[in-house]
């Protein structure tokens, strides 16, 4: 959709909305409770702090309340309804893109958005120009109806067997590891939670045989405090058909890797190892472009370190 387009349909609901401003519901009433904080030894008070429980029952009736009442108040504009058919019109002209290509012997992995549906599926390609050999290995919008499960990212074993897929949902980019046959699409049994999450990503290299994989993951409850959970980001080794409790913590050096394992897991390791000693050592800060920057350099210093060995 072109941006003039996409304005006019913006200013034209934007006018909807203030011709009928008149005809909104009073808002539910919002409680102030007064929650005191300290920060570098400055006291701040927040009445709507505790808005941010969203586990809280009140929080989710107070969350319920407004949502009914913007509901209502959308639904009621004449021309609302015209409005939505012609986006939905126009979003599913949009042609498909493909993105994140791996390839294997024979086989081209890719994620591949195709509108209207909500979230990218992966699919395979005989190759680049052969799109007719396109097969669906896993669509996460037949998960979830309503588009909230998604693909974090995707690895597949070095002979494209198998692949390993982060999922996430409603949004939250907490991701568990699941693993399919590449042909059928069948899911295997095993899972591992926790592996992704927005403070620092994750990863994971398959060994060289197919039967095992190496991920990251960040602590589960009892392994650290509950505000720590979401960092010191470390390495497990998982095999496959095996409970994941049975994972060990694998940060070797290259020279203790097994025989099975080849170069293209060894150096991942190397590199995952090291940016996860950073997280550790507390250098991760969203939002400080400095620090985002050194572990970029960092990571990219141990890459070239590689080559050279």
């Amino acid at each position: 959709m072109s941006a003039d387009r996409f304005l006019f349909v913006v200013g034209a609901v934007g006018g909807l909305a203030l011709g009928h401003l008149a005809a909104a519901q009073p808002a539910p009433e919002t409680p102030k409770k007064t929650v005191s904080s300290q920060y570098h030894g400055v006291t701040v008070e927040d009445p709507y702090q505790w808005l941010e429980n969203d586990n809280d029952p009140q929080v989710k009736s107070w969350s319920d309340a407004q949502n009914q009442r913007t509901r209502q108040y959308l639904d009621k504009l004449p021309d609302r309804a015209a409005i939505e058919k012609q986006l939905t019109e126009w979003y599913a002209k949009t042609l498909p893109s493909y993105s994140s290509l791996v390839s294997r012997p024979g086989i081209l992995f890719a994620m591949k958005f195709q509108p209207p549906k909500q979230q990218p599926l992966l699919v395979t390609l005989a190759s680049a120009d052969d799109l007719k050999s396109e097969k669906v290995v896993l669509d996460p919008n037949v998960l979830d109806a309503k588009g909230t499960a998604a693909i974090d990212w995707f690895v597949p074993s070095l002979d494209g067997k198998y692949v390993a897929v982060s999922l996430s949902k409603g949004g939250s980019e907490n991701g568990t590891l699941h693993f399919y046959e590449t042909a059928t699409g069948k899911a295997l049994p095993d899972t591992i939670a926790h592996v992704q999450y927005p403070t620092a990503g994750g990863s994971a290299a398959w060994n060289g045989d197919g039967s095992g994989i190496y991920y990251t993951r960040f602590p589960r409850k009892g392994e650290r405090p509950e505000a720590d959970l979401n960092f010191y980001q470390q390495i497990y080794f998982h095999k496959l058909g095996t409970p994941d409790t049975e994972d060990h913590e694998s940060q070797r050096s290259p020279s203790r890797h097994r025989p099975t394992e080849n170069t293209f897991s060894r150096r991942w390791r190397m590199v995952m190892a090291g940016i996860s000693r950073i997280i550790c050592s507390g250098q991760m800060g969203r939002g400080s472009r400095s620090r985002n920057s050194a572990i970029r350099l960092k990571s990219r210093a141990s890459v070239a370190t590689m080559r050279s060995t």
